[in-house]
């Protein structure tokens, strides 16, 4: 199996599993720190110093969150993995399409750039694999019946 750059390879027994870790957007870094370094500042006006320490606890979360989300694929399933240990799995067979999206609605995905995944009868969750088109081409080797919808030019 041909892996590129970025991406952690397992073997598990006779599963193959491929880690595609979660782009990191400066859309949604930039804000956070703005946000996050006026609060701080202004804790250090007042001279409270728990306010601070809560304040870089706050920020460490999200920091980690941030690059602690990952899409795994194996032979059989889509784990989408935030924090560490919060486990999402989709199965492959249940996949129908994968649609490009800039939707900012709360999500595991840590950039505006994001791909939302369809599966079962209604469902569906957005991500944001750093290599959009090695996950994508992954996805279809596995199940070829998924339709895939990039925009202009992407495809």
């Amino acid at each position: 199996m041909e892996v590129e750059k970025g991406h952690s390879v397992k073997q598990e027994a006779s599963t193959n599993s491929v880690v595609y870790p979660s782009k990191v957007g400066l859309e949604l870094l930039i804000p956070f720190f703005l946000i996050f370094g006026i609060a701080i500042v202004l804790s250090f006006e007042k001279s409270s110093l728990i306010s601070v320490i809560v304040q870089f606890g706050i920020m460490f979360a999200f920091m980690a969150l941030f690059f602690s989300i990952s899409y795994e694929v194996t032979d059989d399933v889509l784990t989408v993995t935030t924090f560490f240990f919060i486990k999402k799995s989709i199965l492959i067979k249940d996949i129908t399409r994968i649609v490009e999206s800039n939707n900012p609605l709360s999500s595991p995905a840590a950039s505006l750039d994001r791909l939302e995944v369809y599966y079962g009868k209604y469902s569906s969750t957005v991500i944001s694999p750093k290599d959009k088109a090695g996950f994508i081409k992954h996805l279809k080797s596995l199940k070829p019946e998924i339709t895939v919808k990039m925009k202009k030019g992407q495809e």
